[in-house]
């Protein structure tokens, strides 16, 4: 551990401990996260906090928001804290009043990961092309080469409708590339899978050679002997936004406020690290071969927020998706 992550845990330490250590009651989580991966964190916060039990709805981002803007709409909400691939999502919450203020008080944790201090990235999750290098021999270098023949009918990407990661994709590409990529990659017989974990078995299984994935998932399968490279490409690694923010509604404040700045603490942000996610804190580990700085294009979330109904009629009618 350097002296910067070892003077952060101490001050990590030093302001978990402002949260009573006789927390207690019940917690409800809703969040599109890989559910072992959140069940991980689950698990530190209840040894810290043994008193508290911590309920969990995962499922996709589109079908989480759903429930949630249906039990709003009851005036029933469940959910005392929201974990998804969607910052529109989330500003929409906001701007309704919705979420509650963030407590980060002296956590330090960086500014660009929070979002007007009502919710926040706890960890960053990039979108990259993922290369199943036993059926290609050739990695592209950028997205804009997955156009080029040499890739037809080997191409694969999660569904926008049902991943938020997905939808980021989706709508950066089409700002920054614009419509006529996916109708290159439509043509180049690129195919439309649920969700980031069957796209990523097809393509390890060989059935794709290159997807556009979350850069995670990626990691772990190479790590475990799987014929997987990452490409950061060329016009940068997509950075999906994934926040946590707590909801107003919320009957348990105190516990959703305590399990938001654990995720910050070095235990939290370490057992991000061996999950292979890239930690949001300076100073903390990071998993083994992500680069010191990841070359970057950042989610076009404006657009994306007001293109939302058009860019799944456009993915919809360019795949043959219903």
């Amino acid at each position: 551990m350097n002296f910067l992550f070892l003077t952060a845990a101490l001050l990590g330490l030093a302001s978990a401990q402002t949260a009573p250590a006789d927390l207690s009651g019940t917690l409800t989580l809703y969040t599109s996260e890989v559910q072992a991966d959140v069940q991980t964190q689950v698990d530190a916060f209840k040894q810290r906090y043994p008193k508290v039990n911590v309920q969990l709805f995962r499922s996709g981002t589109g079908e989480v928001t759903a429930k949630l803007n249906a039990e709003l709409d009851a005036g029933n909400p469940q959910a005392d804290l929201v974990w998804v691939a969607d910052q529109t999502y989330f500003d929409t919450l906001s701007k309704r009043n919705l979420l509650d203020m963030l407590d980060l008080s002296g956590l330090n944790v960086p500014g660009s990961a929070v979002y007007g201090g009502t919710y926040a990235e706890v960890r960053k999750l990039y979108n990259v092309i993922g290369v199943n290098t036993d059926v290609l021999k050739t990695v592209p270098k950028s997205f804009a080469d997955l156009k080029q023949p040499g890739y037809h009918n080997k191409l694969a990407m999660p569904n926008p409708l049902f991943s938020g990661g997905a939808l980021s994709t989706a709508g950066t590409l089409a700002q920054r590339l614009g419509w006529d990529y996916f109708d290159a990659l439509a043509k180049n017989g690129m195919k439309i899978e649920q969700s980031n974990p069957i796209t990523t078995t097809k393509l390890i299984g060989g059935e794709y050679g290159a997807a556009l994935l979350v850069d995670y998932a990626l990691r772990r399968e190479a790590a475990k002997g799987a014929p997987i490279q990452i490409v950061y490409p060329s016009e940068g690694a997509i950075l999906v936004p994934t926040p946590i923010g707590v909801l107003n509604s919320s009957k348990n404040k105190a516990l959703a406020q305590a399990f938001v700045r654990f995720l910050y603490s070095p235990a939290a942000q370490a057992n991000f690290s061996k999950l292979s996610y890239v930690p949001v804190m300076p100073g903390a580990p990071r998993p083994a071969g992500v680069p010191a700085n990841v070359p970057t294009l950042p989610s076009a979330a404006g657009y994306i927020a007001a293109n939302k109904a058009e860019i799944g009629e456009r993915f919809s009618a360019l795949f043959n998706l219903k």
